[in-house]
């Protein structure tokens, strides 16, 4: 998925970014226990070593949420994702309703 970029001076935040981050912390709160899931077709690590997880909190996947209130945006890639199904259609259902990002950027 791809979510909005807060600000990195002195480029300023992405639009929609802020509101993001405060659904991001609602979900899975600071200090909170997430369950990192591995997707066991692909590989451990992106072209930048960053870990790749779906983050599971107390029986939400994180990311289909952000996707489904359009926190996000579902992040086009050539590979197979075991939650592919899923996140295209919270994809897909955000940007019809105008959702989040979709209606204000």
């Amino acid at each position: 998925m791809d979510a909005p970029e807060v600000a990195q001076p002195p480029a300023p935040a992405e639009c929609y970014a802020d509101q993001a981050t405060d659904l991001l912390e609602e979900l899975a709160p600071v200090g909170s226990t997430v369950q990192l899931v591995t997707d066991s077709g692909q590989p451990n690590r992106d072209r930048y070593d960053r870990l790749l997880r779906y983050v599971d909190h107390a029986g939400v996947d994180v990311a289909q949420e952000l996707l489904a209130r359009g926190a996000a945006r579902r992040y086009e890639a050539a590979q197979d994702l075991a939650r592919e199904e899923s996140y295209s259609a919270a994809d897909d259902d955000a940007q019809d309703a105008d959702s989040g990002l979709w209606g204000t950027c």
